[in-house]
This record gives structure tokens, C-alpha cells and sequence, in this order.
């Protein structure tokens, strides 16, 4: 048996790669008015589970002051006594439902069928030929089914099969359940393009991401709470530039980490609350435009461009930074050394990684595979991107030999015993041979998702520091400046 272990070089530049502008988000009324001609999103490629679900910055760079914003737009909350003895964030006189623009959350696309309720008394709109309105108490439950090109809608007492759009609004404070989840606003369905049912959370943008910035950090102490404000600007200034024009445009944003994970109202947390409050409005901009805020759980001690990672065109803000104090060497010592992923390791034997290369190897090589692959022979990295992971690994087997471009390398090698994608590009691999095949690969690395904008970790990291949310932005986004948009508020 033989065994070598591949590094390959770690600062070869990689070429840049162009990428089509998407367009700016269709629900967004308010703003458009104001900038529309400032917006041009690009797809964050795939955001990964590990980005957003295990959420645990280069030197601080001196911070310019935040721009003023209108008045009225940041009022301070604050905390009182709730039930039980328990602190709860009192929201400001001027509700932030009052304020952004409103979007369209699609909770469930092309689906079977979907059951409703309300968490308090609410009403049901029903749009079709002509408009009716039912009240129903807390408690009652709609199912909306697909059928034909129109849907079934069965309540406590009636059948309607219809063409057209339902609309279920809570009375009062009430909140809307789907799935067993509650949320804030108001929930739509109706026909899907894809001839499937679309259910869709309307809300406003301020109250959805009281809903997001808890599932993408976690709960975390007032300590942390700068990061926190950190996340709410990043989630904040991703609907912005990214959102708009999901599923032919049934709605603007998925519920899901395809965008960003939205729980709702009962992912809602003080912390956060007191986060998006603080930063009401304020988003990130660079050269004009809001940028595209991609960030990831860990980035195990330096993150990386994106155009090494996607291929996407290169962006000033998105460059690789060292997460270390005073950008020294030392990536042990980075801000987001105490994530439980900041380093990793993971093995196969010579079936598993013939198993994992027969299934994903079609999915990611940047030539067609044709026919059975056979066996595979070798495992090689070939190329690195500036930070160390992995910019092209290419795969020997029977038939030939296949290249696999950067992040896509997670989608190849899962983790031993699991679906799941690997937790980063950024290893070293040792890879045992006999008998002319792959006999064992073992990778030792770093890190907790693509690794390319925020690491969460190392936010909480900084905050833990003492650094303000506008220096860790400012850290991972560098040349950026934090503003309101014009007409946010009106």
C-alpha cells in the first residue's frame, strides 16, 4: 500500500469567471421608487445548511461613522418584567411593521396540500370570482388542496373548490400556523406556476427578520449582542440585494436556507429583537449598491474570495481577510477558534469513497461523466485558492480522469457515514492506494461552511472582544458604509 498526501499549491490565482446580474426584488414598492436603479443581487450559490444551522474577522479596520437615519427610524427598546418574572423586549410606539418594504416568503411551493390555522381569531379572504370574506375562531382549520388547475378549500362547514388566491389574515395580535409554525402577517395561497399549490407569508421586512436573525446565529447573551446587530445588517442587506423573482415569481424569498431559515414567530428571541431594533433600516452598501452579504459559520481562521469559491466575478468587499487579531499569522488564534468546528477530521475507506464518487461525481465535475466510472484510482488536489482550501481536486478513475471546482468538492466527499456535504473545501488529504485503487483518504481541515464573507463565529468572536457591529462589518466587508436607503421609512 501506498500512501501520498496532496496540498498542492496554496497561492496560485484563480481566473475570473463572469456571472449574469439577477434582478432586483418584484414586491418591493416602497424602495423601488428610491433605488431600483442602485440594485443588482447575485445568487449566493447554494447557501449551505452548516452556513446558517451551527452558526458556533481580518484586523478591525478604522470605522467611519454611520450615516444619520431619519428620524423616528431607530427608536431604543426596552425591557420589562413579563410573565412569570421573565424579561421581555417592549417594541417602540412606532411598530417597525410600520416601516421597509413588504415581502412575499414562500413557506411551501408546488405542494400537495396544506393546512392553516390561526393562533387567535382570523379571517379568510377568498378572491375568485368575487370576494368573500368567513370568520373563523382560534383553533379552526382550512385545508387547501391541489386539484385540477384550481385547489379544494375544506373549513368546519363547507367545500369550495376554486380558482384564485386565499388570503388568511389574523384579528389583532393574532398570528397565522402553518406547519405548526406561527407568523407574523399574513399568509396567502393560491396556484403555483408549477401547477402545484403556493403558500406565502406577506409581511413586512423588519418583523420577517425577527424571524431570521435567531435561526441564522442562534440565541445568544446581550455579551454577543453586537454581532447579533452584525447578523441583522447582513440578513437585512441580503433581502435587499438578492431578494425578488423566486419560483417565476410566486413569492420573493424562500423560507429556507436556499435564502435564509425564517422560523417565524416562534423562532423570535429577545436578543435578536433588541438587534434589529438597534439597526432598524440600516444596511450595507458598497459603490452605491447593497451588497451581496454572503457569510458562513466558521471560517476557520481566514476567509476567502468569492471567485475562488463560485467563480463569480471578483468584488472588492469580498475578498480573503485573515480572522486574527491585528491580521497576525497565527490561525489559531483566530476569532472563531471556539467554534466546534474549527477544525475537523474525517476518513473513508476505499468502498466509501468509491460510493460517494459513483453518486455525486455526475452532479459536480466540470465535464460530463459518461457511463460507469469503475474504480477510482487516485484523489489529487491540484490547486488552492489564496486562504488554502481547495480551488480544483481531480479524480483518477477507469474511464478517465474529472476536475472538481472549489465548494463543489464539499458536495463530493460527504461525511463518512452520512449524507451531509463536508464541512469545508479548506484540508489536506492523504490517500492511500493498493492495488491500482483509492484504499483509504483521510482529511484533516479547517472551518464550517464556503467560508466567504461573515464568519458568524468569528462575529461573535470580535463581539466577545468588545468590537461594534459597524467593526466586525467592516472587518468582513471591507469598504463598505452603512446607510438607511432613502424612503425606507415612508
Amino acid at each position: 500500500m501506498t500512501s501520498r498526501r496532496h496540498t498542492g499549491s496554496r497561492y496560485r490565482r484563480a481566473s475570473e469567471r463572469a456571472s449574469g446580474a439577477l434582478p432586483f426584488v418584484h414586491h418591493v414598492p416602497v424602495l423601488l421608487l428610491c433605488i431600483c436603479v442602485m440594485l443588482a443581487g447575485c445568487s449566493l450559490p447554494g447557501m449551505d445548511a452548516n452556513a446558517v444551522s451551527e452558526p458556533d474577522a481580518r484586523s478591525a479596520d478604522p470605522v467611519a461613522d454611520v450615516e444619520a437615519v431619519p428620524s423616528g427610524g431607530r427608536e431604543a427598546a426596552h425591557v420589562e418584567a413579563g410573565y412569570g418574572g421573565a424579561e421581555r423586549t417592549v417594541w417602540p410606539e412606532r411598530n417597525l411593521a410600520a416601516g421597509g418594504s413588504v415581502l412575499r416568503v414562500g413557506l411551501g411551493h408546488d405542494v400537495g396540500e396544506a393546512v392553516i390555522s390561526g393562533r387567535g381569531s382570523f379571517t379568510v379572504t377568498v378572491y375568485a370570482e368575487s370576494t368573500r370574506r368567513i370568520s373563523s375562531a382560534q383553533g379552526v382549520e382550512w385545508l387547501f388542496r391541489a386539484e385540477g388547475n384550481g385547489f379544494q378549500m375544506v373549513g368546519p362547514e363547507e367545500s369550495i373548490v376554486l380558482r384564485g388566491t386565499v388570503r388568511l389574515t389574523p384579528d389583532g395580535e393574532g398570528a397565522m400556523i402553518h406547519d405548526g409554525v406561527a407568523y407574523r402577517g399574513e399568509i396567502e395561497v393560491f396556484i403555483s406556476s408549477s401547477g402545484g399549490l403556493s403558500v406565502v407569508n406577506v409581511i413586512d421586512l423588519e418583523s420577517y427578520l425577527r424571524g431570521v436573525v435567531p435561526k441564522e446565529i442562534g440565541p445568544r447573551s446581550n455579551r454577543e449582542l453586537e454581532a447579533v446587530k452584525a447578523q441583522a445588517v447582513a440578513a437585512r442587506t441580503y433581502v435587499l440585494a438578492r431578494g425578488g423573482g423566486r419560483e417565476r415569481g410566486d413569492f420573493d424569498l424562500h423560507s429556507t436556507i436556499a435564502d435564509q431559515a425564517y422560523g417565524g414567530r416562534d423562532a423570535e428571541d429577545p436578543t435578536s429583537d433588541r438587534a434589529i431594533l438597534e439597526t432598524a433600516g440600516l444596511v450595507a452598501f458598497h459603490g452605491g449598491q447593497p451588497i451581496d452579504a454572503y457569510f458562513s459559520s466558521c471560517c476557520g481562521g481566514r476567509t476567502e474570495a468569492r471567485q475562488e469559491v463560485w467563480g463569480l466575478d471578483p468584488v472588492p468587499y469580498l475578498i480573503s481577510v485573515l480572522d486574527t487579531p491585528g491580521g497576525m499569522a497565527d490561525l489559531d488564534r483566530a476569532y472563531c477558534n471556539e467554534s466546534r468546528n474549527f477544525k475537523w477530521s474525517a476518513e473513508w475507506d476505499g468502498d466509501e469513497i468509491l460510493n460517494v464518487v459513483r453518486r455525486y461525481l455526475p452532479d459536480v465535475a466540470s465535464t460530463p461523466v459518461r457511463g460507469s466510472i469503475g474504480e477510482v484510482r487516485d484523489l489529487t488536489i491540484t490547486d488552492r485558492a489564496p486562504s488554502g482550501r481547495i480551488k480544483w481536486l481531480r479524480v483518477e478513475t477507469d474511464i478517465g480522469d474529472y476536475r472538481v471546482h472549489g465548494d463543489r468538492v464539499r458536495r463530493l466527499l460527504r461525511r463518512p457515514g452520512s449524507d451531509s456535504i463536508l464541512w469545508s473545501s479548506w484540508f489536506d488529504l492523504d490517500v492511500s492506494l493498493r492495488g491500482g485503487r483509492v484504499a483509504r483518504a483521510q482529511a484533516k481541515g479547517r472551518g464550517y461552511g464556503h467560508g466567504v464573507g461573515m464568519c458568524q463565529h468569528g462575529a461573535l468572536g470580535m463581539a466577545r472582544r468588545g468590537f461594534s457591529y459597524e467593526q466586525i462589518l467592516k472587518h468582513y466587508y471591507p469598504g463598505i458604509r452603512i446607510a438607511t436607503p432613502s424612503g425606507y421609512w415612508d
